[in-house]
Parts: C-alpha cells; sequence; structure tokens
C-alpha cells in the first residue's frame, strides 16, 4: 500500500463525512499532495509519514506539535 492508498483508507470512513470534513466521494479522489488545509487531515499525513519511514512515536510527536502550533 502507498501512503496515498494509506490516506484514502482513513478519509473513506464514514466520521469524515458526519463531521463534514469531506463531501462524499470526496475521499475516493483525494490526492497525498492535495492541501485541504484541515488540521486533521494534516495530522494524519504527519503520522503516516512518520509511520512508513520508520520515525520513533516522539519525533512524529513532534512534528505533529509543531504543525499544530503553526
Amino acid at each position: 500500500m502507498t501512503k496515498e492508498d494509506i490516506l484514502r483508507t482513513f478519509l473513506e470512513d464514514e466520521l469524515f463525512v458526519e463531521k463534514k470534513y469531506l463531501k462524499d466521494e470526496e475521499a475516493k479522489k483525494f490526492r497525498w499532495s492535495q492541501l485541504h488545509g484541515n488540521n486533521l487531515i494534516d495530522v494524519i499525513k504527519v503520522a503516516i509519514e512518520g509511520e512508513l519511514q520508520k520515525e520513533s512515536a516522539n519525533v512524529t510527536e513532534k512534528k505533529i506539535n509543531t504543525l499544530l502550533n503553526r
């Protein structure tokens, strides 16, 4: 699975539509490089990237904190 496939798997969860993070069917068309301006999606991307690069949890946590403190 690519990082884009993993991201889509998360985004296809019905909660993203219920909470109005995404519109119906938008998750299937979502691209990794696509900017959405949504912190939740950005955090998921950082977490996926960290897992694929086998970063320690501390490094990933610091990246997420930096992202959220902007």
